[in-house]
């Protein structure tokens, strides 16, 4: 009984080898194509929506896409990080003060976004993605009612 074990235990790791392989490599097919698009121009003039940009992805996500010609619109919750983004960034990007807890500060940030969006500054659709890259600490009940608040809006 021992050899039949081993056998299966021997089949077990070679599927999570070849399942490692296969995630690895649609990884990075994945990243070149999106490279490829971003590169090419595919980006270039559309309006993309980023919450969160402060820091970390999505400060990073609204430089790469900047730089790649895109027009962002990153939101950011405090006033110094809406400033440090604007400085590193070309004039395509606007940066917009938003708490996404506070319902004035989001009514505010949509008022600056349509008034942006505007056909008459654009094409009929210029918007064209939304990265939503914030995260807001609740747990239990206020996560449900959060997630209905959200799909009621």
């Amino acid at each position: 009984m021992a050899p039949v074990y081993d056998l299966m235990f021997l089949i077990n790791v070679l599927v999570v080898i070849t399942v490692i392989l296969v995630a690895t490599t649609f990884c990075l097919i994945f990243d070149w194509i999106l490279h490829k698009w971003l590169v090419s121009g595919g980006a270039a003039g559309r309006y993309i929506l980023i919450t969160g940009c402060d820091s970390g992805f999505g400060k990073r996500a609204a430089q790469r896409l900047d730089v790649a010609g895109c027009h962002v619109i990153a939101t950011c919750l405090t006033l110094e990080g809406a400033s440090a983004l604007r400085d590193t960034c070309s004039a395509r990007l606007t940066s917009v003060q938003m708490d996404v807890t506070d319902e004035d500060s989001v009514q505010q940030a949509y008022t600056v976004v349509t008034e942006l969006l505007q056909p008459d500054k654009g094409d009929s659709s210029p918007y064209d993605s939304c990265c939503t890259n914030v995260c807001v600490p609740v747990t239990g009940f206020r996560l449900i009612l959060l997630e209905l608040l959200c799909v009621e809006q």
